[in-house]
């Protein structure tokens, strides 16, 4: 079975890989469209970027295995690159196969990481992370900030 796969597409770590452990149950999309009201009439103001949330379960419990490696490569995916000065756009995809599920080239805007189940060490055996991404076509440089 296909599972759901991060890729970062641009940075220093361009071509890296996070596959899913386990498919996430649900996968949710959205993709907001602006209308304005003028009067009685409707203008069309644009479409906004896709956004894209969903859970993922890491579990290393059966194997008494850390979960840490693999939430830090989702960590590293969503953290400011050094070359680009940003976070690297990413792509998700869910099989390849006719029918399956589009793509999504964006950015990661928030991971939220649960741990749930420790080691008596202190090692994470299970967590989920609560990823929500920004379709990004393309990037603009950083904002100067004073």
């Amino acid at each position: 079975m296909a599972k759901l796969r991060i890729t970062a597409l641009d940075g220093e770590h361009q071509g890296e890989v996070l596959d899913a452990q386990f498919n996430p149950k649900e996968i949710e999309v959205d993709r907001t469209i602006p209308w304005l009201h003028q009067g009685p009439a409707l203008l069309f103001l644009g479409t906004e970027p896709a956004q894209m949330s969903f859970e993922l379960l890491f579990d290393g419990v059966e194997q008494s295995k850390s979960v840490q490696p693999q939430l830090d490569r989702l960590h590293l995916l969503s953290s400011v690159d050094r070359t680009l000065h940003h976070p690297p756009r990413v792509k998700v995809a869910l099989g390849s196969a006719a029918g399956a599920m589009p793509t999504l080239d964006g950015v990661i805007e928030a991971v939220s990481v649960r741990y749930l189940t420790f080691a008596s060490n202190g090692v994470p055996l299970r967590a989920t992370a609560t990823v929500k991404l920004k379709e990004a076509v393309g990037l603009s440089r950083t904002l100067d900030r004073d």
